[in-house]
């Protein structure tokens, strides 16, 4: 095993392969009661055309990895949410633009838990009668959040953002991809990208590295034989934004407003370059308008946002934004006031530096904080599996950033020429 050791929060991470090339973080926490698995994989809503192991090209509809998600919930002889309610554990998954995930906490028969972990992401039971039944079920979730004014608003900022990125489509697709979702396609996406050396699994709790990776090692199948790393295919996106203003009718009350600035491209493959773009540009958003700064409080004392005012940014190797939003009787208005307080922090110097002192401060006792959870610690790992960063890095990276980076970061994030909004209008 190799072992990652921090001293400032004496934590130690040991990482190992299985022999089928699951990779492995198992972090022990002596004394707690609770025990954490997280399993993931880097396959998501946005992979709908791919060359599969084999070397064929595949195309499958949009919301094949949200539904497979549920087929795997389903397990073969009984649900899967039964066998962990049976265990007396805490399970859920959940399906993302770029990820897969799942995870179980218990209070006791860990060992039993991860036997069900990797057993029913590894051994679906996948027939067109299974997914004609579920069918149905996915249909409703799908208008689910099609009715949350959150989800509809986001999606439809994506769609202002960008051209033909997958991001314009929500991770669990449209009513009309979800009916065009057969067997054949869930099976291929399984058989392409749940295999073993694409597989991460991040472990906490009062756990012995060693015995805890040999239980690993039991539960898991050998690799199969023969076949290549699948690959997918994103369109190409012009780095322009594709509508500087969109709208929709919505049954609210108060108009919902989202907006922010899309970076022209992504920042490549580099995972250390991903990293510190999502960290500096989260940390120019919290300069600007988080609660403890001056321009937010100038905003909410006259009014012009309120407590359901937000933020964050989000990145990948050919994408990255940054997302305001909040509600206003006047959309227009609102939008002025939030693209004048941007263009006041870009000129905002003075206390630029004793502002991040307070901000790095915070972001270090946040996740200080979290990871003395085995939840965080476990989903931590296992997302740093997934994107190839240790769990301590964020540590260097924030002592590292200067006032300098942060305000040419801003310059390039709060262009005028990347913004873009979405309005859910009263009907």
């Amino acid at each position: 095993m190799k072992t990652v050791y921090n001293q400032q929060l004496n934590e130690t991470v040991y990482y190992a392969t299985s022999r089928s090339g699951v990779e492995v973080a198992i972090v022990p926490k002596p004394g707690f009661s609770t025990s954490v698995g997280s399993f993931g994989l880097g396959f998501g809503g946005n992979d709908i055309h791919f060359r599969n192991p084999q070397g064929q090209l595949v195309e499958v509809p949009y919301g094949s990895a949200h539904f497979l998600e549920h087929k795997l919930f389903e397990g073969k002889d009984k649900k899967v949410f039964d066998r962990f309610g049976e265990l007396g554990a805490d399970f859920n998954g959940g399906t993302g633009h770029r990820s897969t995930s799942y995870f179980f906490e218990t209070a006791g028969r860990f060992q039993e838990c991860l036997e069900v972990l990797l057993d029913f992401v590894q051994h679906p039971l996948i027939t067109e009668e299974r997914v004609a039944k579920e069918m149905g079920i996915i249909e409703q979730e799908v208008r689910m959040y099609e009715d949350m004014p959150m989800s509809r608003g986001a999606t439809l900022l994506m769609k202002a953002f960008y051209h033909r990125h997958g991001l314009r489509i929500s991770p669990a697709g449209t009513v009309e991809t979800v009916r065009a979702i057969r067997a054949e396609h869930l099976q291929a996406c399984h058989d392409a990208f749940y295999r073993p050396n694409r597989l991460k699994l991040g472990l906490a709790g009062d756990l012995d590295p060693d015995e805890t990776m040999a239980l690993v090692e039991s539960y898991l199948d050998p690799a199969p034989e023969g076949g290549r790393d699948a690959q997918s295919h994103f369109p190409e996106e012009p780095e322009s934004v594709a509508e500087k203003w969109l709208e929709e009718e919505f049954p609210i009350s108060i108009p919902h407003v989202w907006m922010g600035w899309r970076d022209p491209r992504g920042c490549g493959p580099d995972p250390e370059a991903k990293a510190f773009r999502k960290l500096i540009s989260s940390v120019v958003l919290e300069l600007a308008f988080d609660e403890s700064s001056y321009l937010h409080h100038d905003l909410y004392q006259r009014g012009v946002i309120d407590d359901n005012f937000g933020y964050y940014y989000s990145n990948d190797d050919d994408y990255g934004y940054g997302m305001l939003f909040g509600r206003s009787q006047n959309p227009e208005a609102f939008v002025e006031e939030i693209q004048q307080a941007a263009a006041r922090f870009l000129h905002q110097d003075d206390s630029l530096e004793r502002d991040w002192q307070r901000v790095r401060r915070g972001h270090w006792g946040m996740v200080v904080g979290g990871l003395q959870s085995p939840y965080q610690f476990a989903v931590w790992t296992m997302r740093g599996l997934l994107e190839q960063w240790d769990p301590f890095q964020i540590f260097h990276m924030l002592d590292s950033i200067t006032p300098e980076q942060i305000r040419q970061r801003a310059r390039e994030m709060l262009s005028p020429e990347n913004f873009a909004v979405a309005v859910l209008r009263s009907s």
